[in-house]
């Protein structure tokens, strides 16, 4: 299972680092703390595996 990202301000950028199941760090940059902040939470839920759904089947 993939770690919780982190969020972190370099050089005027927002960064968000997760780590992947294989080891492999994935690396996101963001303009706004605010956009690293709702990357990030998408990031974090789990990912159920299957197909997309269209809106009419939920």
């Amino acid at each position: 299972m993939s770690q919780r990202p982190t969020v972190t301000q370099e050089n005027d950028v927002w960064v968000i680092r997760i780590e992947k199941d294989n080891g492999k760090t994935q690396e996101y940059r963001c303009a706004t703390e605010n956009q690293a902040r709702q990357l990030a939470m998408v990031l974090s839920k789990p990912d159920t595996g299957g197909p997309p759904r269209s809106p009419a089947e939920r």
